[in-house]
């Protein structure tokens, strides 16, 4: 399980190339508003994510893995 507690609103600052290149994970509102939560990306890879609280997420931010590898947000209805 990679472990994710860092976010980039909106992927600001980071290259086209590297947004292209970086998987992807679907959340509802209920898991985009909760602080800490289990999701598995589009590679397939277990995350767990670790927000300060009342940080809400939304669709188009990146998150930033332990390991380096960018996850990018897709919000579901």
């Amino acid at each position: 399980m990679l472990t994710v507690n860092k976010l980039v609103p909106q992927g600001r600052g980071l290259a086209p190339a590297l947004l292209k290149r970086a998987g992807q994970v679907e959340l509802d509102w209920d898991q985009r508003s909760r602080s800490r939560f289990d999701a598995t990306d589009s590679a397939g890879r277990t995350l767990g994510v670790f927000m300060p609280r009342g940080q809400v997420l939304r669709g188009g931010d990146v998150l930033v893995a332990e390991d380096g590898s960018l996850v990018r947000l897709v919000a579901q209805p």
